[in-house]
């Protein structure tokens, strides 16, 4: 039987690799996902890299009435530099990220040690405007905090008395870099390929065969229905496994191009790679399960078509949600296919270690998720109302 269940699978693999739609899928799809999220993450990287760099500059409007804030800014490494008249026109259009509006009357105050008056002109549209405002208020505070407390000295005022708390930050997290945010995009872009790299094949081999008549004549062979289910199967799983690990080879060629210090890309490494398609192999399964069943119950080609069409997007929700709402992993959460999975992917975006026991869960659970698929589909292949679409 197992024979004959190979030579099925040989059959069925052979020849949608002559199929250009197949190989679409399986080939140049899983290469979209990679290659957008590396544009963005290189122009991000490239815009902050921009901004921690000693070479910062920063626009002023009216330079000549701060002459200490001018002298200020220079010796903590910023060039700066003129600001045209239409200040807002400038950092609107994008020509300028940000430019300090210095009031006339600004040195006559500072030096009766009065408050003086500037204003930070910028577009938090976007993101290098972000930067540029996250670093000059960072400068600004820091030439208020040493004025400020220059002046208490010189008046006899222990700082300490007006200082009751000394504030330090620690943040745990394992990545630093703005990207890490972006790299949550990892795990609905990877689970969206994985049920993706099946379908046609899946369609192809029963709802295709179906309406071109060709399935009728293999159902009356020497072998047992669901051996032919089986082999069908087992083709349309080699075409998704060969779909993840060209988009996991993907997503290491372009951390591998892009560099960075975020936390994923100094992990992800062929053992990574590897790691991860064992973990989401079971899920492979369960995608192909669904798959043949959706493809068996629908009535026609176009009907399958729009329903695994669709496939796709829905288990790929909850980690599109878990982007902008991250979720706390619990073991329960772990039982359930799909989610576990997500879940474990997050975790290694985020440069967190695996934890075992977890991963045994999931996988099983999905293991014995797709065993119950795989053995409703093999009952679906003996009905003939099923079968043959009556």
């Amino acid at each position: 039987m197992w024979r004959k269940i190979f030579v099925i699978f040989t059959k069925e693999a052979l020849d949608n690799s002559r199929d250009r739609r197949s190989l679409l899928v399986a080939l140049i799809y899983p290469l979209l996902g990679p290659l957008l999220l590396g544009l963005m993450i290189s122009a991000i990287v490239d815009v902050t890299t921009v901004a921690k760099s000693g070479t910062a500059s920063l626009a002023l409007s009216g330079p000549e009435y701060a002459p200490d804030l001018v002298r200020y800014l220079e010796g903590r490494g910023v060039r700066v530099v003129h600001a045209p008249v239409d200040v807002d026109g400038a950092v609107r259009g994008g020509k300028l990220e940000i430019v300090v509006v210095i009031s006339k009357d600004f040195d006559a105050r500072f030096q009766a040690e009065k408050t003086a008056q500037i204003t930070v002109v910028s577009n938090s549209s976007r993101l290098p405007g972000l930067i540029a405002l996250n670093r000059t208020a960072t400068l600004l505070g820091d030439f208020n905090r040493k004025v400020w407390g220059q002046r208490i000295k010189d008046k006899g005022v222990d700082l300490d008395v007006l200082q009751p708390l000394a504030i330090s930050s620690h943040d745990v997290k394992a990545g630093t870099h703005i990207v890490e945010i972006l790299l949550l995009m990892v795990p609905p872009l990877f689970i969206f390929n994985l049920f993706m790299g099946g379908v046609y094949l899946a369609m192809d081999t029963t709802s295709g065969e179906r309406e071109r008549g060709s399935l009728e004549p293999l159902l009356v062979n020497p072998v047992a229905r669901w051996g032919i289910m089986l082999g069908k199967y087992l083709a349309a799983l080699l075409y998704t496994a060969v779909g993840v690990l060209v988009q996991l080879v993907a997503f290491g060629v372009i951390f591998q191009t892009i560099g960075g210090d975020f936390a994923f890309a100094k992990i992800f490494n062929i053992a990574a790679v590897v790691g991860i398609f064992m973990v989401t192999l079971p899920l492979m399964m369960v995608a192909v399960g669904v798959q043949f069943i959706i493809a068996t119950v629908t009535r026609s080609f176009k009907e399958a078509q729009t329903y695994l069409g669709l496939l796709p997007l829905v288990p790929a929700i909850p980690g599109m949600v878990m982007v902008f709402a991250p979720v706390q992993a619990r073991e329960w959460m772990m039982t359930i296919p799909i989610f576990s999975q997500t879940l474990i992917l997050s975790r290694m975006v985020q440069g967190e270690a695996l934890v075992w026991s977890d991963t045994l869960i999931s996988m099983s659970t999905s293991i014995a998720a797709a065993a119950l698929l795989i053995a409703f589909t093999a009952k679906l292949y003996g009905r003939e109302k099923l079968i043959f679409g009556n």
